[in-house]
C-alpha cells in the first residue's frame, strides 16, 4: 500500500480545490487551434469539478460494464441493431480516446496539469505520482474536488441552468444546430459554423418563444392571475413594467385563479377536474412528471413549471428540429455539396492567411506591416461574417416555421378539445331544507 505524509495529503488537497478543469480545457482547444468555447453541453458540464472528477469513475457506456455486457450477452445474435444500441447507451463517464487526449495535454502542459484533477495520479511538490490503493489519497483528493465544486457552486449552476424551461430549451437548441451544422465545416476547423456567440444566441430565439409561450411566460393564460396581479383585478397586472420584468427576468407566470373567477375564463373545467388539477400539482415534490388529464390537456410539470404537451412542448421540439434543418441546408451550400463554392474552405484559407501574415509581422525585415495584417484580418472577419449570415438567417427561418406550424397546430387541438368538452355541468351544493312541524 502507497503510504503518504500529512504534508502530502494536504499539498494534494489544496491542488484538487484550487484545479479549474474549463480553464484547462480552454487552453488545450486553443492549442489545437480551435476558436470556440466547446459544444453547449461541454462547456456547461466543464463548469463543475465534481461532475468532472465523477465522469473519469463512471463508464462510457452500459456495454463498458461487466453487468451490461452480461445484459446484451443474453439477447439473441441476430437483434444486432438492439444489442449495439443498448451497449452504446451513454453513462456519462469519458471514453478511452478522451481520458487519452486528457493524459497527453497534461503530460505536455504544466498549465493543463495544474488545472485538472486526475483519478489514480496525486499531485505532489515534485509531481504527480499513482495513488496506489491508498484511501487516504483518493479521500484527500475527492475532498479537494467537493470543496472546489462548492466554492464554484459547479453543480448548483447546473441545476439552476436546467431548472428553467426556456434554458433547457435553448441549450437543446445551441447543441443540435453545431452537432448538425458541425461536419460540413472546413477541413481542419473545429469551430462552429456561428462562431459569433450573440449571432448564436439569437438563433434560438424561436424554440424560447414556443415554449415561454406554452408555459405562460410571454402572457396571461386564460384562468391565471397576472404574475404581478392587481388587487382590484388579479387578470390585470399591477405594474406594466414590473410584469414584463418578473415574466422575462424571472420566468414567472400567474397563479391559478379561484375556481370562481376560473371558470369564467374555462368554462370547460369542473370544480372537480380544478381541484384535481391542484391535487396533481401540488401533492407531489417529484422534479418530473406528467398527466393526461391536466386542464392544458396532456402536460408534463418539470420542476414545478407545467408544460402542456399540445401548446408547450411540441412547438419548441419542432423548433428545435427546424433549426437544425436550416442549419444543415446552409451548411451544405457553404461547403459547396449544392453545385455553389466552398465558401467554408474559403474563410478558412482566408484565416490561415491571417495567422501567418502575423506571424510574419514579427520577424524582423519581413516586409509585412500591422496594416497588412489589419487588412487580412478583416478579410477573413468579412467572409465568417457573410457565412455566419447565411447559416443564421437559415437557422431562424426553418426553426421560426417549425415552431409557428406546431404551435397554430396545438392551439387547433386544443381548441378542439375543448370545444368537444363543452361547458362544465355546474356544480350547485345540496341545499339544506326543514320541514315543517306537523
Amino acid at each position: 500500500m502507497a503510504e503518504f505524509t500529512p504534508e502530502q495529503l494536504l499539498y494534494a488537497f489544496e491542488r484538487s480545490a484550487t484545479a479549474v478543469p474549463g480553464t484547462a480545457a480552454a487552453k488545450m482547444r486553443r492549442e489545437k487551434g480551435e476558436e470556440y468555447e466547446g459544444t453547449p453541453v461541454e462547456y456547461m458540464l466543464q463548469g463543475s469539478p465534481a461532475l468532472n472528477y465523477a465522469r473519469q469513475r463512471i463508464p462510457e457506456s452500459v456495454g463498458s460494464t461487466q453487468l451490461g455486457r452480461r445484459l446484451v450477452d443474453l439477447l439473441p445474435d441476430d437483434a444486432s441493431k438492439v444489442r449495439a444500441a443498448i451497449g452504446n447507451l451513454p453513462l456519462g463517464g469519458y471514453s478511452k480516446k478522451e481520458l487519452e487526449i486528457i493524459d497527453a495535454a497534461r503530460a505536455a502542459d504544466p498549465e493543463v496539469q495544474r488545472n485538472t484533477v486526475r483519478v489514480g495520479q496525486i499531485p505532489t511538490v515534485d509531481g504527480e505520482v499513482p495513488t496506489g490503493d491508498s484511501f487516504r489519497a483518493a479521500t484527500a483528493q475527492a475532498a479537494g474536488v467537493a470543496v472546489a465544486d462548492a466554492a464554484s457552486d459547479g453543480l448548483r449552476n447546473i441545476w439552476w441552468f436546467l431548472n428553467a424551461p426556456q434554458a433547457l430549451t435553448q441549450l437543446a437548441m445551441l447543441q443540435g444546430t453545431q452537432q448538425v451544422a458541425q461536419q460540413y465545416q472546413a477541413p481542419g476547423r473545429s469551430a462552429p459554423l456561428i462562431k459569433n456567440r450573440n449571432v448564436r444566441m439569437a438563433t434560438t430565439l424561436p424554440a424560447v418563444i414556443g415554449i415561454s409561450m406554452g408555459i405562460g411566460n410571454a402572457y396571461r393564460l386564460p384562468g391565471y392571475k397576472a404574475a404581478v396581479p392587481s388587487e382590484a383585478d388579479p387578470t390585470q397586472s399591477a405594474d406594466l413594467l414590473a410584469e414584463a420584468g418578473s415574466r422575462y427576468f424571472l420566468g414567472r407566470s400567474g397563479s391559478l385563479l379561484p375556481y370562481d373567477e376560473f371558470v369564467k375564463e374555462r368554462p370547460d373545467v369542473s370544480r372537480g377536474e380544478y381541484e384535481a388539477y391542484k391535487a396533481y400539482l401540488f401533492s407531489s415534490s417529484l422534479p418530473l412528471k406528467g398527466t393526461l388529464e391536466g386542464i392544458h390537456g396532456p402536460e408534463v410539470t418539470f420542476l414545478g413549471k407545467s408544460i402542456p404537451v399540445a401548446t408547450g412542448i411540441l412547438p419548441a421540439v419542432a423548433a428545435v428540429m427546424g433549426g437544425r434543418y436550416g442549419a444543415r441546408k446552409a451548411g451544405r451550400r457553404l461547403a459547396g455539396l449544392t453545385g455553389e463554392g466552398n465558401k467554408l474552405r474559403e474563410a478558412a484559407d482566408l484565416r490561415d492567411t491571417w495567422i501567418e501574415k502575423k506571424a510574419e509581422a514579427m520577424k524582423p525585415k519581413s516586409g509585412v506591416s500591422e496594416r497588412d495584417v489589419a487588412q487580412a484580418y478583416n478579410d477573413y472577419e468579412n467572409a465568417q461574417m457573410r457565412n455566419e449570415r447565411d447559416v443564421a438567417l437559415q437557422t431562424i427561418l426553418y426553426s421560426s416555421l417549425g415552431m409557428g406550424g406546431a404551435a397554430v397546430g396545438g392551439q387547433t387541438l386544443e381548441s378542439i378539445r375543448r370545444a368537444l368538452k363543452g361547458r362544465a355541468p355546474v356544480e350547485q351544493e345540496e341545499e339544506q331544507t326543514t320541514l315543517p312541524a306537523a
